[in-house]
């Protein structure tokens, strides 16, 4: 069998790269110093270093755009650190090795849990997923960050100390400021978690979708995480819940499985209308309200500070702000 080991900036790739499930990249785990890491390869855009093989213009333009590309994403993920408390994945190191641009964060094990898995477990762990998952936006937000990539995939699950579930959220490919206009090309995501105004933006209208359209995605997670499935509607007639929102048709929330101090929540987060929508921050406060049972269990050590991000880190932070 072919040796498939790669080398990159120091980051020593054993099985090579993989392209399952990342888009316009591809990925792997990586070895460096000893430690272990996940980095990303970006396809896109390409850095020209061969100015025989263009026109003199042509080379300096795409030097141009991916110098400003580069300068950009320097910056989002400096303010992505800077917002996380250990439960947005850091980006420890973003650069150029020839023609690729490449990224780096820890290499984090996530729990092999699908919505449907967490939908059979108790209350009380869905709720503090859910507690989890709000605060993971919370901090993203409140950096003036949209995510514009919300699914499960992107939701790194794992149990803290005392046996609940939490939640690393990864992934800012698609992310911007959001002060930033983008073009609809720009756009991207999972069709399944698209916000209507994100088709009617891609569209050509004249809307620019923000931190509501992660919204738009978390009401249809949560309604996940706890019934097991996505909002009841026509599948013989509509293939995505935006279908469903723009053809002036209905989803059906599962009261039955969706607790009623859930219900007006998720159908709050589910508006077809952007500003009706909840923020993180009243998501957060909206489950601070729902009565958890007394939890009998010894406390959190206090981690320290620095160092690599661990589910102990996120478990002490939880109990720092009173949700444990």
């Amino acid at each position: 069998m072919a040796n498939t080991q790669i080398t990159i900036n120091g980051y020593v790739l054993p099985d090579g790269w993989q392209n399952e499930n990342s888009g316009n990249s591809e990925w792997g785990f990586a070895v460096k110093n000893g430690k272990q890491y996940f980095i990303k390869k970006l396809l896109d855009p390409v850095y020209p270093v061969n100015p025989e093989i263009m026109p003199e213009e042509l080379f300096n333009e795409r030097r141009v755009l991916c110098e400003q590309f580069e300068a950009k994403f320097n910056n989002f993920y400096t303010c992505i650190n800077r917002a996380s408390h250990g439960n947005l994945v850091r980006v420890n190191e973003f650069f150029r090795d020839g023609s690729r641009y490449y990224l780096v964060t820890d290499r984090i094990n996530g729990l092999s849990l699908s919505p449907e898995d967490v939908s059979r477990m108790d209350f009380d762990k869905k709720i503090m997923l859910l507690k989890s998952v709000a605060h993971c936006f919370n901090d993203l937000h409140s950096a003036g960050i949209v995510h514009f990539d919300v699914k499960p995939a992107n939701i790194l699950l794992q149990t803290s100390p005392r046996g609940y579930l939490t939640a690393k959220l990864i992934d800012f490919d698609s992310g911007f400021f959001r002060y930033e206009v983008l073009t609809p090309e720009e756009l991207g995501g999972d069709l399944t978690y698209f916000a209507p105004e994100t088709v009617r933006a891609i569209c050509g209208e004249d809307v620019h979708p923000d931190e509501k359209a992660d919204i738009f995605a978390l009401g249809l997670m949560f309604h996940e995480y706890f019934c097991g499935k996505l909002p009841d509607f026509d599948t013989n007639e509509f293939e995505y819940a935006f279908d469903v929102i723009l053809n002036d048709s209905t989803m059906t929330i599962d009261s039955a499985n969706l607790p009623e101090e859930l219900n007006e929540l998720v159908s709050s987060m589910l508006d077809p209308e952007p500003k009706n929508r909840p923020s993180a921050k009243d998501i957060v406060s909206k489950l601070e309200t729902i009565p958890m049972p007394e939890i009998k269990a010894a406390p959190v050590p206090t981690a320290p500070s620095g160092g690599t991000v661990t589910g102990e880190k996120v478990d002490a932070w939880f109990s720092s702000a009173g949700d444990l």
